[in-house]
């Protein structure tokens, strides 16, 4: 879970820097942003579904930033610009481009958590590997003396 909202807090602050304090270079004034959206999206998500597969939370990202993009035709963002939520989250205007830049946030969101949860996996599992084999270890001497005075009772 830190590892998530660490990732968000960073997303959050690059995302915001990249809207605050434009370079002039295309893209960092525009994709970066929209990018972010995604992945930002994506750590939200998987911080509740963190028990989900990566895909899953990719699709419920892309789901709802595409959702919120489809918003913006009917209008109402625009008619509401004046709010500073709405033109900060909703933005106001449709734009078909912002959909693959979801698509692709939402897809390195997923391949980054994938990444780093199959490493985390990987050493807890091995850890329950030596942790068994070492409970076994204990336990066999055990099992022997128990075996080897059975015999003998009944030799």
């Amino acid at each position: 879970m830190v590892r998530l909202l660490s990732a968000l807090a960073v997303t959050v602050a690059l995302g915001l820097a990249s809207r605050l304090y434009p370079t002039g270079w295309f893209p960092w004034d525009r994709i970066l942003g929209d990018v972010l959206y995604a992945v930002a999206a994506y750590l939200a998500w998987a911080m509740i579904l963190f028990r989900e597969p990566p895909w899953l939370v990719a699709a419920i990202a892309f789901a709802c930033c595409s959702a919120v993009e489809l918003f913006k035709l009917t209008g109402i963002p625009r008619e509401n610009q004046h709010l500073f939520l709405v033109r900060w989250f909703l933005g106001m205007v449709f734009d078909p481009v912002n959909l693959v830049y979801y698509f692709t946030g939402a897809a390195l969101a997923a391949c980054a958590d994938s990444a780093t949860r199959g490493s985390r996996q990987g050493r807890k599992g091995s850890r329950a590997i030596e942790s068994h084999k070492k409970a076994e270890a204990v336990a066999a001497p055990e099992r022997d003396a128990g075996n080897c005075s059975g015999s003998w009772s009944g030799g």
